[in-house]
């Protein structure tokens, strides 16, 4: 190991591939199913709604990625532009989402895998994908997003099949009535829908290894939103026409089991192969930008100093990835309901978010060079209601949120107070080290 620096390796398709790869398998193949036995077939209507907001949170990640073109690009921005302790509390929420968004990718990728051999534990299968995703991780970025684009490639073209064809085969009137439980658990389906769109902030963790990051990162934004968007309106709307709201259950199987109607089982047995291609491109994906995080961390002295190591073959931190798989397992063993798990991610989400939204806020008064040189310079005006409405909208999940499941913000709540005392204890040995060395 050595204190060598992450290199740029990522071009513009790679980083393209990265986002889809991240947003779609934490998504399409996982929470349409749970949320349509809950909303009925307006579950296309909730991802629709998601969307808005997740078009400002491109704008933001645009901005933040060219202003601050480094790994974990949003600690840096919090840290330098807000406090220190402003850049923990990010990381330390990082740390709970890698504990809950990896296991709920590693559990669907599980149940899919049902599909092809019975009778496997769900909990070793799913702690077996995070184990392989470090060692791929390990080997550096470039064999990482190789692998990333080479998956997504082939996921796109299932779903583009499954979407089409599904809505082309299906029975409009499925989608009557469109809201059989009324508008009210709309308000919560769009707020978990937007986790499956929140997938975009990857670019900001990895930033430091695109390379022409000015012109590739609001590229690799804009070509992946597309991408995203059209896919989350065909595939929930084929899944409503093809199977009764009221049939569907907690279960990630929704999509092969829409497929079975129409297709023929050929091509099924291609749309369980590109769930489980799905799952594995959000694990990638999110252990990409987690160890980055947490690599910046490592560096910045909230983490211990141990973890800030690259490998000297990898250019890799290997041991940040490690960490992330560590935390991972944890949250297979604990285990969970797949739309709690989204739920309890989405609390620390949106905190991050209005934290980030403030942060942008301030960024041409606090770091003013920084800002002027951003090629993307969205205009002070601008900037101001993007981050706002950014903020807002953050604000108001996170208050719908509290009403509609409080326990998970309990736990939350719990975790951020342990990750304060962390905070203390950690700055008041420092203070005493430092003392101590200047007494000695």
């Amino acid at each position: 190991m050595s204190n060598e620096s992450l290199v740029r390796s990522v071009g513009l398709p790679a980083a393209t591939f990265i986002i889809v790869g991240y947003v779609i398998g934490a998504s399409i193949f996982i929470l349409p199913g749970s949320m349509a036995a809950d909303v009925g077939p307006a579950v296309f209507v909730a991802y629709a709604i998601a969307a808005i907001p997740a078009i400002i949170a491109g704008f933001v990640m645009a901005q933040l990625g060219t202003a601050l073109p480094v790994s974990g690009a949003i600690y840096v921005l919090l840290r330098d532009v807000l406090s220190p302790f402003s850049g923990f509390l990010y990381l330390w929420i990082m740390v709970s989402l890698g504990a809950v968004i990896i296991p709920l990718v590693a559990f669907g990728f599980a149940d899919y895998l049902g599909y092809f051999v019975n009778g496997l534990d769900r909990s070793v299968v799913a702690a077996s994908v995070v184990v392989g995703f470090v060692f791929l991780n390990g080997l550096g970025m470039k064999v990482a997003a190789t692998a990333q684009s080479l998956m997504v490639i082939g996921l796109l073209a299932v779903l583009a099949v499954f979407g089409v064809a599904g809505v082309l085969a299906g029975d409009a009137d499925l989608l009557q009535p469109l809201f059989p439980k009324g508008y009210s658990p709309l308000t919560l389906a769009a707020i978990t829908a937007y986790f499956s769109y929140a997938g975009v902030f990857v670019i900001a963790e990895i930033a430091g290894e695109v390379r022409e990051p000015a012109r590739n990162i609001p590229l690799a934004i804009l070509f992946a939103f597309t991408i995203i968007a059209l896919l989350y309106t065909l595939v929930p709307l084929a899944l409503s026409m093809l199977i009764p709201w009221q049939e569907h259950g907690d279960t990630s199987m929704a999509v092969v089991t829409a497929s079975q109607i129409f297709l023929p089982k050929p091509v099924v047995t291609l749309v369980a192969v590109a769930a489980l291609i799905a799952a594995a491109t959000s694990v990638n994906g999110v252990m990409m930008g987690l160890s980055r995080d947490f690599y910046q961390g490592a560096t910045g002295g909230v983490f211990p100093a141990w973890f800030a190591e690259i490998g000297t073959r990898t250019h890799a931190p290997v041991r940040t990835v490690v960490l992330v798989g560590t935390l991972s397992l944890v949250g297979v063993a604990v285990g969970g309901a797949i739309t709690s798990y989204a739920q309890l991610a989405l609390i620390g989400l949106m905190i991050i978010q209005i934290m980030t939204g403030v942060a942008l806020i301030r960024l041409p008064s606090v770091l003013p060079q920084v800002y002027e040189r951003s090629s993307l310079k969205i205009g002070r005006r601008w900037l101001w209601f993007i981050s706002l409405a950014y903020i807002v909208f953050s604000l108001c999940f996170l208050i719908l949120l509290a009403g509609e499941a409080p326990q998970l913000l309990v736990v939350g709540l719990v975790f951020i107070a342990a990750g304060v005392a962390y905070h203390t204890i950690r700055t008041q040995a420092a203070r005493r080290n430092k003392t101590i060395r200047r007494s000695s």
